[in-house]
């Protein structure tokens, strides 16, 4: 068997095309505009200012916005660009001085696509048991994250925007007032485990579990619809980039922050 480069059409994989995306600023755009956002806070925290306990705890809100948008969509395609991104982002994080063993949360989201489907028929025929399986994958949260970033959990969290797009089935299923239930239970597991993980302070934990309400009422009224009243406005193209190559700002900001954080040890090493 030969590989036939150009039934691949790598360069569509890779760069595709934009010309089908709706005019008006979407809904989506303006949730993945904060999502990149808390990201990039997040992200300065853990290389830059690590001092500031406050953008971490801020950063991890943007999580479970990515993983509800990872079980919201409606394919299961996992794209080759995200393979590649995330293999660029793993071999400059090694550069950096970082651990290779944990891939990047881009292989998560693939494995969650993949695993979304099947592992949820497998818990609802079994609804009896839902919590327990549930209660499982939040208690192996904590290793699999040492090889896979977030790991379970973030099975956990794409289930929130899993079970809003598909809420009359989840509530046929499951009953009445589930997609509810289930949100409150994955994100409390994620504030738990992020409070734990990160040791935060008092105050942390205090702004994170605020933080948290708000996002569950963002999300438990979401729904995927075009904006014309934010199309004409002044911000209307910024939500569109963000919104639309937030792959392409996760890559760029984070090769610049960890090459900063590289150059600052080096420094250091030099003094």
């Amino acid at each position: 068997m030969t590989f036939d480069l150009k039934a691949f059409e790598w360069k569509e994989q890779v760069f595709p095309k934009r010309d089908d995306l709706p005019r008006d600023v979407t809904s989506i755009d303006v949730l993945k505009t904060l999502a990149v956002s808390l990201m990039i806070m997040d992200h300065v925290g853990w290389l830059i200012l690590p001092q500031i306990e406050l953008l971490r705890v801020l950063g991890r809100l943007s999580v479970p916005l990515w993983f509800f948008l990872i079980g919201y969509a409606d394919t299961r395609t996992v794209p080759v660009r995200w393979y590649i991104a995330g293999g660029i982002i793993m071999l400059t994080r090694v550069i950096a001085g970082f651990s290779p063993l944990a891939l990047c949360v881009l292989f998560t989201m693939a494995a969650v696509r993949y695993l979304l489907d099947p592992v949820w028929d497998f818990m609802v025929r079994r609804r009896y048991y839902f919590w327990w399986f549930v209660l499982l994958l939040a208690f192996f949260g904590y290793v699999s994250d040492m090889f896979l970033e977030y790991g379970t959990i973030g099975l956990l969290l794409a289930y929130i925007g899993y079970v809003n797009r598909h809420k009359d089935e989840a509530e046929k299923a499951m009953g009445h007032g589930f997609p509810a239930y289930y949100a409150i239970v994955a994100l409390s597991v994620f504030g738990v485990m992020s409070a734990m993980k990160f040791g935060f302070g008092l105050v942390g934990v205090m702004v994170l579990a605020a933080g948290l309400i708000g996002v569950y009422f963002v999300l438990s009224d979401f729904r995927a619809k075009s904006l014309p009243a934010l199309t004409g406005g002044i911000n209307a193209p910024l939500l569109k980039f963000m919104g639309r190559y937030s792959l392409e700002i996760y890559v760029l900001h984070l090769l610049i922050l960890l090459g900063v954080f590289a150059l600052h040890r080096l420094a250091e090493s030099l003094i």
